[in-house]
């Protein structure tokens, strides 16, 4: 389903069977990134021309976990309305491909690399009607100036020579990136608000709430984190 708000009409879900992992080491390979979406099969977009900052409407876009390992954390993307050149273009930065060279390799020492795209609005939201997962879309009360600058932003980073980055599964993923995009034009207004809020919480309390159903993955995860994992967080 998808749920607008701001009066969108929703859609239904579409259910499919959930294909487990075929081996056990895959399966607690895998557990280390649960928090990466799987690659969009979606065509990639191209950045439009420029236009009046004042026919920009920001949205966020938050997804809600999927059956696969790598989908257990959900996943959030930046969508951008245009509507003088009629375009909607999905910004996702859990981009990530397994033909990659030395994928497990990297993969276990934590040195994958993923990307940051965009994508057509429509082929983005058929991805995730054919997985069953929810999404819920917020219009973002920015300014005109700020919606510009964070359209030029994340055209620029969709370059090929800015796409890439090394993903930390926990600090520096395809949802921090959307939120360290948004405070950067909000001026770091976000951080200051929640910086040194405690939570009472950890990231291995995040991972056990998430992963707790699923044994083995839920095993192997635990005994691949360390001591920082226990740590609590803001």
């Amino acid at each position: 389903r998808v749920q607008v708000v701001g009066g969108w009409p929703g859609r239904d879900p579409v259910s499919l069977p959930w294909r487990r992992a075929g081996g056990l080491l895959l399966v607690l390979l895998a557990a280390a990134g649960a928090g990466r979406p799987s690659a969009l099969s979606a065509q990639q977009t191209s950045p439009p021309a420029a236009s009046s900052p004042s026919d920009l409407t920001v949205y966020l876009m938050t997804f809600g976990p999927g059956a696969r390992v790598w989908e257990r954390f959900g996943h959030n993307a930046i969508w951008i309305h245009d509507a003088a050149r009629g375009t909607d273009a999905v910004y996702n930065w859990g981009m990530f491909d397994f033909d990659q060279p030395n994928f497990l390799g990297r993969f276990v020492t934590g040195d994958t690399q993923y990307w940051m795209a965009g994508f057509d609005l429509e082929s983005t939201l058929e991805v995730y009607r054919e997985r069953n997962r929810p999404v819920w879309v917020q219009e973002l009360n920015l300014t005109p100036a700020q919606r510009d600058s964070l359209r030029r932003f994340v055209e620029w980073n969709a370059l090929p020579e800015n796409m890439y980055y090394r993903y930390d599964y926990y600090r520096d993923n395809c949802s921090t990136r959307v939120r360290d995009a948004l405070d950067a034009v909000l001026g770091g207004r976000i951080r200051q608000a929640t910086d040194g809020v405690p939570t009472g919480h950890s990231y291995r309390w995040h991972t056990r709430r998430l992963l707790a159903e699923d044994l083995p993955v839920y095993t192997g995860t635990n005994i691949g984190l360390g001591q920082p994992a226990d740590v609590p967080i803001s």
